[in-house]
């Protein structure tokens, strides 16, 4: 505004002075033809005072030297006004340069101001997509140090499961009867059943190894019903059978009895036999085993009854006359015919009986073994897991890196309203 007024000031001076300059200009040519006319006066005056002999009169010379006097003041008055006319034009020329010099300076000062915002916000925006890098990594970090905690109390409560597993494994294992040894011809018939089952896909095992008695005290009775048949090979068709039995005598790997399933035609079990005494029970309800073998061990038991004491048995045999074989839990036998075997002889079915027990103990080992692989796997994978610590620190870097980014972009932000406020307050000095 003080420039525009400085320059509407220097117009109007201008004018002013371009107006007395014409004012000067025809006073100049008014004196130009007083004097003239003066000199001609003169030339007059002096001719008529040559001719008459005799000077101008007084009162001719008053007049004269008045309007002389007149027109010098006038001229010098005018001259004066144009001389100060022309000072103040120069005077406000000046502020005129001064003024543009100035403007031109804060017009230089708001381009400096302007490309400084630039560079500003140029940094703000590569600030602020920093920042909200960073929080995309704190969030995943976050996330990651919750999955690592989840996955480690996972992993932690299945290794107490398994080491609480492994050490009723053990503890079972070491009150299991481990120290009797398999005789070497068990031992054979084990290699044999193994190497057939490699061999030829249709052999199940060995019928001791395919069923097991529900409970502890039932193995010497049911070793008796079964008799013969434990060390039996259970196979799917005839045919394998008789493949077994060619590539046994090829190997000369010895004998062995074989159950095929699809010729086996066992009787139905006599459910009234159930019910024939409390203490006495069917051996095929006291063995567990698969329904794909129920042929094989329904033959080998038939209708045999399992009864806890020989009274029983002289009671289900003699007294009900039951047409039934009957077995009590030390492997004393009373015959469909009546006749009874018991005795010290019944050692070998007792010896037969820890068949069960080498199984079970061989489960154990299996279960052990298991058990050790599976804790190993967990101690791998906590190994390969990442530690909460280092999740931890890594988040805690995270955000000690936000924290400085923040305070950078709240100080960019600091700066590009203080250029703000200067570039405000340079264009309210330029209008």
């Amino acid at each position: 505004r003080r420039f525009k007024q400085i320059e509407e000031n220097v117009s109007s001076a201008q004018i002013d002075a371009d107006r007395q300059r014409e004012v000067v200009a025809v006073l100049e040519e008014e004196r130009t033809r007083v004097n003239a006319a003066e000199s001609r006066f003169e030339e007059q005056l002096q001719g008529s005072q040559a001719q008459r002999g005799a000077g101008p009169s007084e009162d001719t010379m008053v007049e004269y030297n008045r309007l002389s006097e007149q027109l010098r003041s006038e001229c010098v008055e005018d001259m004066h006004t144009r001389d100060v006319q022309d000072r103040q034009i120069q005077l406000l020329s000046e502020a005129s340069r001064r003024v543009s010099d100035r403007l031109d300076g804060l017009q230089g000062q708001l381009e400096g101001v302007a490309a400084s915002e630039r560079v500003y916000v140029q940094q703000q925006q590569t600030a602020e997509a920093g920042v909200a890098n960073v929080e995309r990594e704190m969030q995943q970090a976050r996330r990651d140090a919750e999955a690592a905690k989840a996955e480690n109390e996972r992993l932690v409560r299945v290794e107490i499961e398994l080491n609480e597993k492994l050490e009723g494994v053990l503890k079972d294992l070491s009150q299991a009867r481990a120290e009797q040894r398999e005789t070497a011809r068990e031992a054979k018939l084990k290699e044999m059943v193994s190497a057939l089952q490699r061999v030829f896909t249709g052999v199940h095992g060995r019928l001791a190894e395919l069923c097991r008695p529900t409970h502890q005290k039932y193995d010497v009775g049911v070793a008796t019903v079964l008799g013969r048949h434990m060390d039996a090979i259970v196979v799917d068709r005839q045919a394998t059978a008789i493949e077994c039995i060619s590539y046994i005598k090829e190997q000369r790997a010895g004998q062995a009895t074989f159950l095929p399933l699809d010729t086996l035609q066992p009787q139905s079990a006599n459910d009234s036999l159930r019910h024939a005494h409390r203490s006495a029970r069917l051996a095929t309800d006291v063995l567990q085993y698969d329904s794909a073998v129920e042929a094989a061990v329904m033959h080998a038991c038939g209708n045999a009854l399992i009864c806890d004491t020989l009274d029983v048995a002289r009671h289900v045999c003699y007294e009900r006359k039951l047409d039934a074989k009957a077995v009590t839990l030390d492997g004393s036998v009373i015959h469909r015919s009546g006749l009874i075997t018991g005795g010290v002889g019944n050692r070998g079915q007792r010896g037969k009986a820890q068949t069960w027990e080498a199984v079970a103990v061989d489960n154990l080992r299996k279960a052990r073994d298991r058990l050790a692989e599976e804790l190993q796997t967990i101690a791998r994978e906590r190994r390969k897991l990442a530690k909460e610590e280092a999740v931890t620190t890594r988040l805690t870097g995270l955000q000690t890196k936000h924290r400085i980014s923040r305070e950078a972009l709240d100080a960019i932000g600091r700066k590009l309203q203080g250029l703000a406020t200067e570039r405000k307050h340079i264009e309210a000095k330029i209008t």
